[in-house]
């Protein structure tokens, strides 16, 4: 599972603490979502992306407001990072991200931003492989949401308007986050995203040095050359085998252990260390893979047979307990 700097975490516990509805210490919640309950104050201290994950989650629980993700999101600085001074010497918005995506996996191995759709409707888009959004959607709501304040941040708010994609159908929830934000916030979407307006990829950052940047992405490089080959972990490795034989039958847990060289209880025991199991994994992959199916076009009944499943009617049952809705009403409103 990947390791992630805990400075959002940090925060978290922060904006936590100042929180009326703040019923137990911190500690207690990092203990309840399985994570160290010391995250240490170093710039350099670690934790899993599953547990950042699932503290926002619980947080969101303990304190009964599901806000509290998006306000902590829309609350941080963001860290020091030599990719966020690198993001503001940028000349636009789409040569920000482009750096962006050059440079993310120093500071979120995870997590991927991409930019989709016309060029007159660019969208940017929030992708993890590891953390399914059906199951910790609080946590993605942060992380979007803290998307949106970066980009209000080095376009010094001229870049206008905004609206934040959710994969809510809770309605009221969108307004009351409409409210924080400023901006609008859609629901009943296909993911997590920020929607631009037509010009929005070349829209001129304000804080633009074209010298400094020079310097920059060559120290970036550097850092990038001198990083180690990270030792993938058993889940990253288990991804990528169900993308591979997907779609298709589903695969059978026996036979993914059997061809990583392992026992069927060896491999869940070291994804238990990791903070997953290998039907997590498996039914993440097939909801995120569901969810593009259905909106490239194809019919309910078709995915189901594509995906490996008895019928339509177990597909069903299985896509509305990840996504709280039918195939059936998903592609029908075209998310």
């Amino acid at each position: 599972m990947p390791r992630i700097s805990t400075y959002r975490l940090r925060n978290v516990g922060l904006r936590y603490s100042q929180e009326p509805g703040a019923r137990i210490p911190f500690s207690e919640v990092l203990e309840m979502a399985g994570a160290p309950v010391d995250i240490g104050d170093s710039p350099d201290a670690t934790v899993e992306l599953l547990h950042e994950a699932g503290a926002v989650e619980t947080a969101c629980r303990v304190l009964e407001d599901k806000t509290f993700a998006a306000r902590v999101g829309l609350s941080a600085q963001g860290p020091g990072t030599l990719l966020a001074y690198i993001v503001r010497a940028a000349e636009t918005i789409e040569d920000a991200l482009a750096l962006t995506q050059r440079f993310y996996a120093m500071q979120d191995p995870d997590l991927s931003l991409d930019v989709v759709g016309a060029p007159d409707e660019p969208r940017i888009t929030l992708e993890s492989n590891v953390i399914p959004a059906h199951q910790y959607p609080r946590h993605r709501e942060m992380l979007i949401f803290g998307l949106y304040k970066r980009v209000q941040q080095i376009t010094s708010g001229g870049l206008a308007p905004i609206s934040i994609e959710l994969e809510t159908d809770d309605a009221e929830h969108c307004r009351r986050l409409a409210e924080l934000a400023g901006c609008e916030v859609v629901g009943f979407k296909s993911g997590y995203a920020l929607a631009l307006p037509a010009n929005g990829m070349s829209f001129r950052i304000p804080t633009a040095d074209p010298t400094l940047l020079g310097h920059l992405q060559r120290h970036g490089e550097e850092q990038l050359k001198a990083q180690p080959d990270a030792v993938r972990s058993l889940s990253d490795r288990i991804m990528d085998m169900l993308g591979e034989r997907l779609p298709g039958p589903i695969p059978n847990g026996d036979d993914i252990a059997g061809e990583l060289g392992l026992t069927r209880r060896t491999m869940t025991r070291h994804l238990s260390a990791e903070g997953t199991s290998f039907k997590a994994l498996l039914e993440g992959v097939l909801c995120d893979l569901s969810k593009r199916m259905l909106r490239s076009g194809e019919g309910v009944a078709r995915v189901a047979f594509m995906l490996g499943f008895a019928d339509q009617a177990a597909f069903s049952v299985a896509f509305k307990r990840w996504t709280g809705e039918t195939p059936a009403r998903f592609r029908k409103a075209g998310r």
